[in-house]
């Protein structure tokens, strides 16, 4: 499925018509590449792809597999039209799999940015954000109910979608190929 046009609020439309219907509803699957070819329409916007992608290389570098990214904030909204002004970043909260009990500590060790909020936003251009779904059931649940009520409204309570993308090997560099083929 495309990723859905802007609905009249600027915004990717929360549903795509029957809230009922699992398939309608945000967040929408999408490829990197996907994301590249909607959201790569200014420099800026490319500058803040850049980021995405090369966080999500530091991801595949670092081990993470069984690994999925909820993308939202005003990045996936038409800024640029309803206030005149260009996303800032781009609001990421990466979902995975421990594949063991060390596996968090052995990748903030490898790679300490990762546990440094500020520094991530900083280099990577993207409000990052990870939950581990094999931490604790009532975590996660609170976590996805957290997120989902966060990315599913802009600040003024208009509802709005997001998209899921997989942390995928193969999309990322057809992502990149794609990036830097652009002026």
């Amino acid at each position: 499925m495309p990723i859905p046009s802007f609905d009249a609020n600027s915004v990717l439309p929360p549903h795509l018509g029957d809230p009922r219907e699992r398939g309608q509803l945000s967040p929408y699957p999408c490829t990197c590449l996907e994301l590249c070819q909607r959201f790569s329409n200014t420099p800026e916007r490319r500058s803040l792809l850049d980021g995405f992608l090369r966080f999500q290389q530091l991801l595949i570098d670092a081990g993470f597999a069984n690994t999925f990214q909820w993308i939202d904030g005003s990045f996936l909204e038409d800024v640029e039209a309803r206030e005149g002004r260009a996303p800032a970043d781009i609001d990421v909260v990466t979902f995975f799999v421990s594949p063991d009990a060390a596996f968090t500590a052995r990748v903030l060790s490898a790679q300490p940015i990762l546990a440094d909020h500020g520094r991530v936003k900083t280099q990577f251009l993207i409000d990052h954000y990870f939950v581990d779904l094999s931490y604790n059931p009532i975590f996660t649940v609170e976590s996805v109910r957290y997120w989902t009520g966060l990315f599913s409204h802009r600040r003024d309570g208009i509802w709005k979608g997001m998209l899921r993308i997989d942390l995928n090997p193969t999309d990322y560099t057809a992502a990149r190929d794609f990036l830097r083929s652009l002026p």
